[in-house]
C-alpha cells in the first residue's frame, strides 16, 4: 500500500475533491517524520479527524482556553467525548513552525501511553498546520496553580514534590526510552497541566529535537528567553541531554518559589551563597521559597526543601558536565519524598 494512503486509512474514505493541498502537505510531512525518527519500525497510531468534524466539534473554535506562542488550545466535544484542540498559529506560514507541529504530533504519539503525558486522540491534517486533538479530564495549568495571585486554592507542597518527580519520569523517558534520545529543551510551567484526578500531564513537544543517529548532541536554532536558557546552549547552540536536565533544575525553582518571576534572575547570586556557605540553612532557603509551603512544617519538611533546592542547583550548574543526569534526578525526587 502507498505509504500515505496507509496513514489515512484510520480515518473516513475522502472524495477526490475533497484532498486539499494542505492534506497532502502534511500527510507527506508527517509520514517523512515518523519514518525517519523511528526507523519505520514503529505502527502508527495516529487517528485522523476532519476539518469539519473538528469545527463541528468545538461550535467553530469558540472556547479559547490557552494561548501560547505557538498557537491556541480550545475545548470541545467529539461526540459524546470532551476534547481539547491544539491549533497552530496560520501566520505567516514558515517551515519552523509548520516542523513543530509535525514534530509535536510524532513524538506526543509514541509517548502518548505515558500517564504523565497528556492523550493524544487524534489530529486533522486540513489546516495550514496540523491541529492536534487531546483528550480532556478537565485541567489547569500548572502556571496558574503556582502563580495566579487571584486565585484562592493553595498548591501544597507535596503536590508540587509530586509534579517534580512525573515530569522528571517523563523527560527520563525521552531520554531513554528510544534508540534516539528526544531533548525536550523547554521545559516551563505553562507547558505542564494537572487534571482533576490531580495527576500531572506535559505537552507540546514542538520545539523537541531527536538527536542524530549514534549522536550525543546536535547543533540547533536558539528558541527561548536568554535568562531562563541553559548557558552552554546559548553560547554554542548545541543541545544535548544536559540542556534538559538545566531546564528542570529551572522547573523545580519554579515550584519552591511559586512566582514566576523570582527564578531564573537570582541564578547567580543563590550559586555565590551556595559556595560561600557550603550549604544552605532554612533561614536562607526560606528567602527563596513560597512562605506558603513553610508555614506550619516540621523538621522533616524542611529537609525536605532543603535537599530539593540543592537538587535543583545542581541541576543548573554552569557546565554540563557538573550536572545530574535526568535519571538520577528522577531517583533523588523519589528519594527525597520518600523521606517524609
Amino acid at each position: 500500500m502507498n505509504p500515505l494512503k496507509k496513514l489515512m486509512s484510520c480515518c473516513r474514505p475522502y472524495d477526490k475533491e475533497e484532498i486539499s493541498v494542505d492534506l497532502l502537505k502534511n500527510g507527506g510531512e508527517l509520514l517523512e517524520e515518523l519514518i525517519a525518527s523511528f526507523n519505520g519500525r514503529h505502527r502508527i497510531p495516529i487517528v485522523s479527524i476532519s476539518a469539519k468534524e473538528l469545527i463541528r466539534a468545538t461550535n467553530d473554535f469558540a472556547k479559547c482556553v490557552h494561548i501560547s506562542e505557538n498557537g491556541y488550545i480550545f475545548k470541545g466535544c467529539l461526540g459524546q467525548r470532551p476534547i481539547l484542540v491544539k491549533k497552530f498559529r496560520e501566520e505567516p506560514i514558515s517551515p519552523r513552525k509548520l516542523n513543530g507541529a509535525i514534530n509535536d504530533i510524532v513524538i506526543t504519539s509514541q509517548i502518548s501511553h505515558l500517564k504523565n503525558v497528556l492523550k493524544l486522540i487524534g489530529c486533522c491534517l486540513e489546516f495550514k498546520y496540523p491541529a492536534m486533538v487531546y483528550e480532556d479530564a478537565g485541567y489547569e495549568l500548572l502556571t496558574d496553580l503556582l502563580y495566579n495571585p487571584n486565585s484562592d486554592n493553595f498548591f501544597p507542597w507535596r503536590s508540587r514534590l509530586k509534579v517534580a518527580q512525573d515530569i522528571a519520569y517523563v523527560v527520563a523517558y525521552l531520554h531513554a526510552a528510544f534508540p534516539r534520545p528526544v531533548i525536550y529543551k523547554e521545559l516551563r510551567t505553562d507547558k505542564v497541566i494537572v487534571d482533576q484526578f490531580g495527576v500531572t500531564k506535559l505537552f507540546d513537544f514542538s520545539n523537541s529535537i531527536m538527536l542524530p543517529p549514534g549522536e550525543f548532541q546536535v547543533k540547533d536554532l536558539l528558541l527561548g528567553q536568554c535568562d531562563s536558557m541553559d548557558p552552554e546552549y546559548a553560547k554554542t547552540k548545541i543541545v544535548n541531554q544536559k540542556t534538559d536536565v538545566y531546564s528542570m533544575g529551572l522547573f523545580l525553582l519554579n515550584l519552591l518559589a511559586g512566582q514566576q518571576s523570582i527564578w531564573p534572575h537570582p541564578v547567580e547570586i543563590v550559586h555565590t551563597k551556595k559556595r560561600d556557605t557550603d550549604c544552605f540553612g532554612m533561614d536562607q532557603v526560606k528567602h527563596y521559597v513560597d512562605q506558603k509551603i513553610t508555614e506550619g512544617g516540621g523538621n522533616e519538611a524542611e529537609m525536605q526543601l532543603q535537599d530539593f533546592l540543592d537538587l535543583a542547583l545542581r541541576c543548573i550548574e554552569e557546565k554540563g558536565e557538573d550536572r545530574p543526569d535526568i535519571i538520577t534526578v528522577a531517583k533523588e525526587l523519589r528519594k527525597i519524598e520518600k523521606s517524609c
